[in-house]
């Protein structure tokens, strides 16, 4: 026989066990939990609790996620969330979807994939709210194109490996706790293949289905893991059986609350006001957090923010606060201020050619109140329109940002000033940064650097006037 036939007849077992061996990074189980013990900065695991479960934890094989986020320093700080129709309109449904998704798409489309996410999460037993929110967070409703995206593939981003050891024969086999011990079960998910997640509905079914799986074991996985605490099952549909952080769950939520607003077709009551005008929040689905303040350090505390940052996502519609005459509709020019130009212009722009700033809007209120909403992906409004309250403005982007990712910068002015604008946004529905994580360390941070500099200004100052005296006759 020739020998590179042996060979090959060699290698044959080795090559079987391939397939297996890429399962091994997603039944890893013994990484520790990010929230090291005496971190005041990070939230602490919950204690063992229970009988251990029989299964390795399922984790993607690349968590990507940022453990510690913008997740609540107290999660009953969160007001329930408001519950979904007892019966659900497909049309209706349909059109919430498109305004949540935004963006072209095809006509037939909204209604197309309506129809599925309310036929699986019927079938699951899950909320279609909660399923399309989840796809719109995970992927923004997008398809996934790019093979060699490691973190999950399809409208909900599911990782094949996390899930394939516990599919077999179109059955899901997992495990509840009940009286004291895990009892096995499996869910009948043989429609389609979990290899053809590229597809939309294939995606829209295992979303559901992963969904209702996370629900039916969870809280029991939380303890049994060491998960942080957090609030909803979702994060187990996120992270697997181990909740690393609280903020992705919180921005699904945030995405289920803005897509029943459309649902409903009522916007939210202004409860904010700002002198006598009565303002709204500039983004939907409230309440909302803000990640950094009026009066916070920038470029090393040559200068300090002069509005807030929303955390929000790359082309959310940002809406008027109030009812107003638009003032300017164009770019922060570097140095040479702003310019108003026209919606199918300033998209063309470089950033090069931007300001701090980037593509924004200004609008005068009532009072002489103005608003700016900063960095924004697109516009849709032209210098002196009249528009109403919750009216489009234009779509949450990173123009004229250096290293911050999508994100608006709202603003607040009246008599000639600066205003903050926290006294106001919060009875409309806003949540600080001193109320996450996040936000504690970075303002124990920035006050460990604001003592510096003055340690240095004071040092600069004493030997400033040491060789002043020195040079003195």
């Amino acid at each position: 026989m020739p020998r590179a036939l042996l060979l090959v007849l060699a290698l044959l077992p080795a090559l079987a066990l391939l397939p297996a061996l890429a399962l091994l990074p997603a039944l890893a189980h013994a990484e520790p939990s990010p929230a090291a013990e005496g971190d005041p900065f990070a939230p602490a695991a919950l204690p063992p609790k229970g009988p251990k479960p029989p299964w390795p934890r399922r984790r993607r094989a690349e968590e990507k996620i940022k453990p510690s986020a913008h997740g609540l320093l107290d999660l009953a700080r969160w007001p329930a969330e408001p519950p979904s129709p007892a019966t659900v309109d497909e049309e209706r449904f349909a059109s919430a979807l498109r305004q949540l998704c935004g963006g072209w798409w095809p006509p037939k489309r909204p209604r197309q994939w309506a129809a599925m996410i309310l036929e699986h999460a019927r079938a699951f037993k899950v909320d279609p709210f909660l399923v399309l929110a989840t796809i719109y967070r995970q992927s923004r409703c997008l398809p996934n194109e790019k093979p060699e995206d490691s973190f999950g593939i399809g409208l909900g981003k599911i990782d094949p490996r996390m899930h394939a050891p516990f599919l077999k024969k179109g059955r899901y086999r997992y495990f509840v706790l009940e009286e004291g011990a895990w009892k096995p079960r499996e869910l009948e998910l043989g429609k389609f293949s979990i290899l053809n997640l590229r597809r939309a509905e294939p995606s829209i079914y295992f979303t559901a289905a992963l969904l209702a799986i996370a629900k039916r074991q969870c809280p029991a996985t939380d303890a049994a893991f060491g998960s942080i605490p957090h609030r909803h099952f979702v994060s187990h549909f996120i992270w697997g059986d181990r909740v690393r952080g609280a903020g992705a769950e919180d921005r699904v939520l945030q995405a289920r609350r803005s897509l029943l607003e459309y649902y409903g077709g009522k916007a939210p009551e202004p409860r904010g006001r700002v002198k006598e005008l009565a303002i709204r929040l500039p983004l939907d689905g409230a309440p909302r957090v803000v990640t950094s303040v009026m009066g916070s350090d920038r470029d090393d505390g040559k200068r300090f923010h002069k509005g807030v940052d929303f955390a929000s996502t790359w082309g959310e519609p940002v809406r008027a606060v109030a009812d107003g005459r638009v003032v300017l509709a164009g770019i922060d020019r570097p140095g040479g201020g702003p310019l108003n130009v026209d919606p199918e212009e300033a998209t063309t722009i470089k950033a090069s050619q931007l300001g701090p700033g980037g593509l924004f809007v200004m609008v005068l209120h009532e009072g002489g109140v103005r608003s700016a909403y900063m960095h924004l992906s697109s516009y849709v409004v032209k210098a002196n329109q009249r528009v109403k309250q919750g009216e489009l403005l234009g779509h949450v982007g990173k123009s004229g940002t250096k290293e911050s990712g999508a994100h608006l910068h709202f603003e607040l002015r009246g008599e000639g000033k600066h205003l903050d604008p926290m006294p106001a946004l919060v009875p409309a529905g806003v949540i600080g940064p001193e109320e996450t994580w996040l936000g504690r360390k970075l303002d124990v941070e920035e006050k460990r650097v604001r003592k510096v500099r003055r340690v240095k200004r004071w040092r600069a100052r004493q030997e400033a006037a040491a060789k002043g005296s020195q040079g003195a006759p």
